[in-house]
């Protein structure tokens, strides 16, 4: 793997006849503007994960502009495609179908009254309703795909709350840092994420080994953390401190990822 200049790293996908499975790192997402289908909506400013499934569940929209004081939170069911060119994320979505969204609070946390009223109002698949990130799919194109077409399961009496949701730029920002914990000792920082465009699933996150010059970051698979701990600001992992570093090197651009 390595990295371009658009900070996106590529990787040869499973399946024959598909294009390369587009990764990109979180901090490029978060510098992406978003398009709805007649206006530009304003900036990204977070990216919303579960601590299950290590997946992106919402991007926040910086809505200052226009829709003061609100949450706005679109998921990417409602993604129609990244263009890195342009520097946007577009969705399918009109601007007034957004600002009339029963958006929060700014200041208020994601509760599952306010993801189910969002699901109900754009007519998205619950997400915690099946196996997987995307209810047992590959992608969030295809879980919708599925629902639209009325190929659902029923979803489930309560509210599987075995989970939580995190802000990805509350841990990259955090000023003492949210430590990476190997199974014999600490082993350096998160400094970002990577990004699978595809499931939009968090595939690596960005580990700062030392802080000394040469500064080296390193990627550890997501499907090692065994504990995402909020309040000790740590994750625990499942390989040794040397088994961390051995990850595979990422050259970051600066200028364009921080």
């Amino acid at each position: 793997m390595h990295q371009n200049g658009y900070g996106i790293i590529r990787g040869k996908n499973s399946l024959i006849k598909r294009r390369l499975t587009i990764f990109h790192l979180s901090s490029i997402v978060e510098n992406l503007n978003i398009k709805a289908t007649d206006a530009e909506l304003g900036k990204l400013k977070d990216l919303y994960f579960d601590d299950k499934y290590w997946t992106i569940r919402y991007f926040v929209v910086d809505t200052r502009k226009w829709l003061p004081g609100k949450k706005v939170l679109l998921s990417p069911i409602s993604l129609d495609y990244v263009d890195l060119d342009d520097g946007s994320l577009n969705v399918l979505a009109s601007k007034e179908t957004i600002q009339n969204a029963p958006n929060q609070k700014e200041d208020e946390p994601i509760s599952k009254q306010a993801e189910e009223e969002l699901e109900s109002y754009y007519g998205w698949p619950n997400y915690w309703g099946g196996l997987g990130p995307w209810g047992g799919f590959a992608s969030p194109l295809e879980f919708m795909d599925v629902h639209s077409n009325g190929l659902k399961e029923e979803p489930p009496n309560e509210y599987e709350a075995n989970y939580h949701l995190r802000s990805a730029k509350d841990i990259k920002d955090d000023p003492i840092g949210f430590t990476v914990e190997a199974t014999d000792e600490q082993v350096g920082n998160i400094y970002d994420f990577v990004v699978s465009e595809d499931s939009w699933e968090i595939k690596y996150i960005v580990v700062e080994t030392q802080k000394v010059l040469p500064t080296r970051y390193v990627l550890l698979a997501t499907d090692k953390v065994t504990e995402l701990n909020w309040a000790e600001k740590k994750v625990y992992v499942n390989q040794t401190a040397d088994e961390v570093k051995q990850g595979e090197d990422i050259e970051l651009n600066f200028s364009s990822t921080k």
